[in-house]
């Protein structure tokens, strides 16, 4: 067994990107040798991700300075390879992967990036001088080796905006999320056995009443601003006594505006319970009626298939990049960035549960998101590359 080095440029590892890195690279470490240095922002998200990585034998880390800017991080990428040997760099997200691309470009490094989101809306790069951005992202990211979107909808909206992909040298291979099911089974089997107060008990929430939760971001591709409106609908509908809704904070997103505007509206704020988040999503969703998901984009997350597979009902948008995980599944599903649709969808799982029908799928979903498929193909692009 080889112990290739990988380095792993990552901006920021939170949400469905840490989640990635987690269940991918834990197989390729154990079972297939590779060795990972993580270079990413110092902060609360990088130290927490390290905690995860405890038991990773070999694993190192790079840290650049917060909010430091491209230039100080393809600096740091830059003296990074001179100082260090690696069999191949694999950047997460397409920010992080033209830093590094940038930074490799006289190196010529094999490199992969993954793209873990969609760019919306309009397919438009943010800022000011968009068609130079456009331009330069194109010209350097063309010269990796692959280019890994998660989805076909992430795929699509890529080669959309960077048209000239499609004529290489880098060679775009689409390779779907999924999720670690022995991981999953460990945490399910941990908490039927601990004896900690559930939610329910926590917060006064008798069983005849409908639980959901949301476990995202507090940003707006995330929507929870819509759900929100929507609780609004559902208490001037007479359903406040019937639905509760389980909030993990964002330590990292807009927390005190969130909690405040909660806070501040007596229809919505209690029918809302914040709680902490905690590293190991699985004790959350299994406490759960249902997993709410009214984002406006996604590239393909991961969220809705773990809800899935432990046999838990999904409300989700038909967003971009979410409907493909949606797709074929007992799920409900509402218009995106519609806060009425989102309430006349939770009204029809008060009204009606889907409990019976998320338990039936499961093993459905087992077989479809089993992260075994997603991690064959990402380590045959490993070994073509290590092995020349």
């Amino acid at each position: 067994m080889k112990n290739h080095r990988v380095l792993v440029p990552v901006s920021h590892p939170l949400g469905g990107i840490r989640t990635y890195m987690l269940y991918y690279f834990r197989r390729l470490h154990r079972e297939e040798g590779y060795r990972f240095t993580f270079l990413s922002e110092a902060g609360n998200a990088f130290e927490t991700f390290k905690r995860d990585l405890t038991d990773w034998e070999g694993t190192e880390y790079i840290e650049v300075p917060p909010k430091c800017g491209s230039k100080t991080i393809v600096q740091t990428i830059r003296q990074t390879l001179k100082t260090q040997s690696f069999a191949l760099l694999h950047s997460q997200g397409l920010k992080v992967g033209t830093e590094t691309a940038t930074a490799n470009y006289f190196r010529n490094i094999p490199h992969l990036i993954t793209l873990h989101d969609v760019i919306l809306p309009q397919n438009e790069i943010p800022g000011r001088f968009k068609w130079l951005k456009k331009a330069i992202i194109s010209a350097v990211t063309r010269r990796a080796s692959f280019i890994i979107p998660v989805s076909c909808d992430c795929e699509v909206n890529h080669l959309q905006i960077f048209p000239a992909w499609k004529r290489g040298p880098v060679r775009i291979k689409t390779i779907l999320n999924g999720i670690d099911l022995e991981r999953i089974e460990h945490s399910r089997l941990m908490f039927e056995t601990c004896r900690e107060q559930r939610l329910r008990e926590q917060f006064g929430i008798g069983r005849e009443m409908v639980l959901g939760g949301f476990f995202g971001r507090f940003m707006p591709q995330k929507g929870i601003d819509l759900l929100l409106k929507a609780l609004e609908l559902l208490h001037e509908q007479g359903y406040a006594n019937r639905f509760h809704l389980i909030i993990t904070k964002d330590w990292n997103g807009f927390l005190n505006e969130t909690i405040n505007l909660v806070a501040g509206n007596p229809k919505i704020s209690r029918m809302i319970h914040f709680i902490d988040p905690i590293p190991d999503i699985t004790p959350l969703l299994l406490q759960v009626d249902t997993t709410i998901i009214p984002s406006r984009w996604e590239a393909c997350p991961i969220l809705p298939m773990e809800s899935l597979v432990l046999g838990i009902p999904v409300i989700g948008s038909d967003c971009i990049g979410l409907r493909e995980v949606l797709h074929g599944t007992p799920s409900l599903v509402h218009q995106h960035d519609d806060p009425e649709s989102l309430a006349t969808t939770l009204i029809k799982f008060i009204e009606s549960p889907t409990a019976d029908a998320a338990k039936r799928y499961a093993m459905e979903a087992v077989k479809r998101f089993d992260v075994r498929l997603a991690t064959d193909q990402l380590l045959e692009i490993y070994q073509s590359i290590c092995n020349k």
